[in-house]
């Protein structure tokens, strides 16, 4: 990989994160000093504190994605690898960007201690997971050995073609599970379920098939 497009990448990643930071904060200025800051399971407020709070994840990112590049830097195979610098990069952001967001949404929110926040988000576990596993899993059959993403295992890491193989099989199956559980999520919301257990357990069980299973199929084909 040489180094300019290293930098450019940095540079775009860290540029966005930085004015990420800032919009938050000026959206913060709109906000009561004193504003909603815990919930339950049940999303009843259980604390209040400083607005100021919310800048918590928008100046996590720019930390992270900084942390990211470096180590990648030192990477022995940044030069394989380009896209997963792109990838982590990007859901890093992505990741951040929605929880971060999220997070100053439910502060904006009049609710006081003990009461209930009168709208449920929790359909927006399996539709936000299924459209992270959708990206991962067109990126997954490109990636080529390397210590940052993917299904790095003794045999998988010593083996291409088990590598390949593996990668090939894992983006089928998050591509697939994640638009399942996409669908699920939307399905779901429309028929008006609230049932929190229900959209967070889908979310666990797709994400323990996608861990799982490409680990159980490379093992087989570490001799290929």
């Amino acid at each position: 990989m040489k180094l300019d497009t290293l930098k450019k990448i940095a540079v775009v990643s860290l540029s966005a994160a930085i004015l990420n930071l800032l919009a938050a904060a000026l959206f913060i200025l709109t906000l009561p000093e004193q504003v909603p800051t815990q919930f339950d399971a049940k999303m009843v407020c259980t604390s209040y504190g400083s607005r100021w709070l919310g800048l918590m994840f928008p100046a996590f990112l720019p930390v992270i994605l900084g942390l990211t590049f470096l180590f990648y830097s030192h990477s022995k195979n940044k030069d394989k690898n380009l896209h997963v610098l792109k990838l982590v990069a990007l859901l890093i952001t992505a990741i951040i960007l929605i929880t971060g967001w999220f997070v100053l949404f439910l502060m904006q929110n009049p609710v006081q201690l003990g009461e209930v926040l009168g709208k449920q988000f929790w359909w927006l576990f399996p539709v936000l997971y299924g459209v992270v596993m959708l990206l991962i899993g067109n990126y997954l059959p490109t990636t080529r050995p390397n210590l940052m993403l993917g299904y790095r295992t003794p045999w998988t890491l010593k083996n291409a073609q088990c590598w390949k193989l593996t990668h090939q099989f894992a983006g089928k199956l998050a591509v697939i599970t994640g638009l399942i559980t996409l669908i699920a999520g939307i399905v779901m919301k429309a028929a008006k379920v609230e049932n929190e257990k229900l959209y967070v357990g889908i979310s666990v069980v797709s994400l323990i098939i996608v861990v799982l299973a490409p680990l159980f199929y490379s093992f087989p084909h570490r001799n290929d």
